[in-house]
């Protein structure tokens, strides 16, 4: 048997709803939210530039790699009291050094405070967690580029008694005279660039460690050591003295302190380039809106002209206080230090 059914009396249909809100209604209701939610994220926003406007509430720290008196460490200074102007707060310099700059990193990390800032080198980050198994932190995640602010001026320097006038004649004098002559320089990147410089070519020289960063350029003036790479502050004494010369300079650009001085890269020897770029790293936990005002502002004291003139009067090469630069040269080191170290024992260079 088949079912029909009819549709219901119209006394038994349900009634419309009157209370639901027409096609038009529920436009006008989305907008009404749409423009609620812009002016609550417009009004977040804003809080959040105000909070950010009003920093730094206190002393702002600045954990700085590098031992006093050094070039970095200088440079450092000039930053923090130009900075502290800017900020209108004390930039106080708490130097944490050693074991390539890790130690002063590892402080940094642990501090967890968006008034603490490091001041290091690209290296703290490229090159250190290839020579140290564990380290304290995360290189990547708990030491955040936020500017570049200065390129140290590197240079080649030969003892004047040493029968070579430049890198070509070096290495003439070398082959004739394997295993004869010594060699020193600065920390980490100039120690590697340099014995896997020699390693390409097949070359000997004694490699010589110091523990006082002073006595190396007394010894190049001296004649103990024949050849020194590391920072012109710290190889300009026996120069000035007539006791040694600069050959080059080991940075991508000339220096303005050496304008005349030829880049390694110049010279046909783009592998002892050397980009030694120092900057202001922030922890993982600081806002990225932060972030951005301090390199802002660090930006603004590389522009300055008087920083300038104090930075390149001794021995920097001044960047452009941005966090790409700062970044590009850690991905770029690595690299390099990845190729080196095919080469030789980065652990053990010599």
């Amino acid at each position: 048997m088949s079912h029909q059914y009819s549709s219901l009396p119209a006394s038994l249909s349900p009634a419309p709803d009157k209370t639901a809100p027409s096609p038009a209604g529920f436009t006008a209701l989305r907008r009404t939210v749409a423009v609620a939610c812009t002016l609550a994220c417009l009004a977040l926003l804003a809080s959040a530039q105000a909070a950010r406007a009003d920093w730094p509430e206190r002393t702002v720290k600045l954990v700085v790699t590098f031992p006093p008196g050094s070039a970095n460490d200088a440079a450092a200074r000039i930053f923090a009291d130009a900075l502290s102007r800017r900020w209108g707060k004390p930039v106080v310099i708490e130097n944490k050094v050693g074991a390539e700059g890790t130690i002063g990193a590892a402080t940094f990390a642990a501090a967890k405070d968006d008034h603490s800032l490091l001041y290091t080198v690209a290296g703290t980050v490229s090159v250190a967690p290839l020579l140290v198994d564990k380290l304290p932190y995360d290189s990547d995640r708990d030491l955040v580029p936020i500017a570049a602010t200065t390129e140290i001026v590197l240079t080649l320097a030969l003892n004047a008694q040493l029968p070579a006038r430049g890198i070509d004649d070096l290495i003439g004098t070398l082959k004739a005279h394997p295993a004869e002559y010594a060699w020193a320089s600065g920390p980490s990147l100039p120690r590697y660039v340099f014995a896997a410089f020699l390693k390409r070519r097949d070359l000997q020289m004694t490699y010589v460690v110091y523990r006082d960063a002073a006595q190396p350029q007394a010894d190049l003036g001296e004649g103990r050591i024949q050849f020194l790479l590391t920072s012109l502050t710290a190889s300009s004494s026996p120069v000035q003295a007539g006791k040694a010369r600069f050959i080059a300079v080991a940075n991508p650009t000339r220096s303005a302190a050496l304008p005349d001085l030829p880049t390694v890269r110049e010279l046909g020897y783009p592998e002892l380039e050397i980009s030694g770029l120092a900057g202001v790293f922030g922890g993982k936990d600081m806002g990225e809106l932060l972030r951005k005002r301090i390199a802002t502002d660090v930006a603004e004291v590389c522009r300055d002209p008087e920083v300038r003139r104090k930075l390149e009067s001794s021995g920097h090469i001044v960047l452009d206080g941005s966090a790409a630069q700062l970044t590009t040269a850690i991905e770029r080191q690595r690299a390099s230090v990845a190729e080196i170290s095919k080469l030789i024992d980065i652990r053990n260079a010599r």
